[in-house]
């Protein structure tokens, strides 16, 4: 298997070289069609050893993290993904991350900036790496082709990560397997049925070639397995997803970290059992500005409806449990909540909270201080993924290195609960699965003999508050066809302007530079429903 060390100095820099030269070579973008052909550019100066395959598989992983630290050219990454959770009904971004909060107070355009429009750039860039990488890599002279075929695994795992969420984001879309050739037609639209099987396919070659071990930096078998689970349940495929979720539970080396916290604690990531695939990163080369960005900007903000969905410490709803107090609302809790967000009473412990020695030597309570500079009615901050350990100036928080998990086996253990009560009902594996997530951080079983559709519900509670900010919550209610309704339950006290989605806003539109280029080669790429040009 090729090494991936990031603490060489000369191979980052050869690696920082190398992702600009492939993003340069594969950007499949209509605009860039005048460019030569990718393999033609690199004939006879790549390619030669598997030092180099190891160099452009490296450019692959790096190439998520394009645009940091002050871009978001990828919501995977430091700067973004917490952001996603803002165009749910999870939170709100002051700053407009990912240009979120216009597309959430003005109707959705062809035009509308941001994510809703850039991810589609962004995954064919991404895919064009990929087809530039499994188009050349057989020119490499090596006796060890299950290290290649290892490469090509990862290669597609990437690959049909992009078509799974372009299929999610955009429906029918090109499908794009080669280096596009100067002069060479564009490709026209595939239907989403199709994108999709193409992204299974992509994870089933690559579940077939990569090896079944803990996250070590490279893709694994499991994180292919559980992303191919995602691509079931999104389409409700529950049997096979369920089947497939199980599979990882029972036979891979993964397992539930002890500690909630840890998943999202810099010095606690490294061999943690329960995370998958991650984003990255490591001080001094390779850092990012994410507890800046949460802890004191406030640049995404969890919402009222939001902190209402954590449990009491007893199981039940703060509307009917004996514990809620309204005059202390944030005490007994479900301990995730300050764990995900800063509530007022969250400095009562200096140890716990993000924040920096005051003048006369106590603790000024970052969030605290800063809330006052919110806009009304906003009154959390995001604590997750906010490094807490910064003790001197607001400066420090310029050199986060957190990964940023995008897979992760608690995540598995909530797809096997969905997936198997959506196909056979509440058995007692999906008990045992969604008990297991709630015992870790202290919350009581669930109780026996709910209905399949008090367990959904169930279901639905837990992946909201276990797996908020980390780019879930929007394919989420998606999936459960909730997405316009929740969206628009935002409303003017919570938010400085209300919420607003329409239901064609399911799907998002094809930005209007790429149905100008299709129309300038006289062709008509096709806009999705309920957008001008449609």
């Amino acid at each position: 298997m090729f090494n991936l060390e990031k603490n060489n100095d000369m191979k980052i820099n050869k690696i920082l070289g190398l992702t600009v030269a492939l993003i340069v070579l594969s950007t499949v973008s209509c605009q860039d069609m005048d460019l030569n052909p990718h393999d033609k550019l690199a004939e006879g100066t790549f390619w030669k050893s598997e030092s180099d395959v190891e160099l452009a598989l490296t450019g692959m992983y790096d190439q998520l993290k394009a645009g940091e630290p002050w871009g978001a050219n990828s919501f995977l990454n430091s700067f973004s993904l917490p952001a996603f959770d803002a165009i749910s009904d999870n939170a709100f971004t002051q700053h407009n991350r990912l240009g979120l909060k216009n597309a959430l107070v003005a109707p959705i355009n062809s035009q509308t900036g941001g994510i809703v429009t850039d991810f589609y750039d962004i995954a064919y860039k991404q895919i064009a790496t990929s087809n530039y990488f499994l188009e050349n890599v057989d020119n490499v002279p090596s006796d060890n082709l299950d290290a290649i075929n290892q490469a090509k695994g990862e290669t597609r795992f990437f690959r049909g990560m992009m078509y799974y969420y372009l299929s999610e984001f955009y429906g029918d879309v090109p499908i794009v397997l080669n280096s596009y050739e100067l002069n060479e037609d564009l490709k026209m639209k595939s239907s989403k049925v199709d994108v999709v099987s193409q992204a299974l396919n992509d994870l089933d070659f690559a579940i077939a070639n990569l090896e079944n071990k803990a996250y070590d930096g490279h893709v694994g078998k499991g994180a292919a397995q559980a992303l191919k689970v995602r691509v079931l349940m999104a389409n409700q495929r529950w049997a096979e997803a369920a089947n497939l979720a199980k599979m990882i539970i029972n036979d891979s080396p993964f397992s539930l970290s002890l500690d909630y916290n840890s998943l999202f604690t810099a010095s606690e990531q490294a061999g943690n059992p329960e995370i998958m695939f991650s984003v990255k990163y490591l001080r001094p080369n390779k850092e990012h500005i994410g507890s800046l960005n949460w802890g004191w900007w406030q640049s995404v903000s969890p919402l009222q409806n939001f902190i209402d969905e954590f449990q009491m410490t007893d199981g039940l709803p703060i509307s009917s449990s004996p514990l809620y107090d309204p005059a202390n609302p944030y005490l007994n809790r479900d301990p995730r909540m300050v764990l995900t967000a800063d509530v007022p009473g969250s400095d009562d412990d200096p140890g716990s909270v993000f924040g920096y020695p005051g003048e006369n030597g106590g603790m000024d309570i970052m969030w605290k201080d800063r809330v006052n500079g919110m806009p009304p009615p906003i009154r959390y901050c995001l604590r997750k993924y906010s490094d807490r350990s910064f003790q001197t100036t607001v400066d420090q928080s310029n050199h986060c290195d957190t990964d940023y998990i995008i897979l992760r086996f608690g995540e598995v253990l909530l797809n096997y609960a969905e997936a198997q009560n959506e196909d056979a009902g509440p058995d007692i594996t999906v008990y045992e699965a969604v008990n297991s997530i709630r015992n870790r951080v202290g919350m009581p079983d669930l109780s026996a003999g709910l209905s399949k559709d008090d367990m959904r519900t169930a279901i639905r509670h837990e992946r909201r508050v276990e797996l908020a900010f980390e780019g879930m919550r929007w394919l989420d209610l998606k999936r459960w066809g909730t997405l316009v309704e929740r969206i628009n339950s935002v409303d003017a006290t919570q938010v400085p302007v209300a919420y607003t989605h329409s239901e064609h806003n399911v799907l998002w539109p094809i930005p209007q530079s790429e149905i100008d280029f299709y129309n300038a080669n006289d062709l008509d790429l096709g806009q999705n429903p309920g957008y001008s040009g449609n």
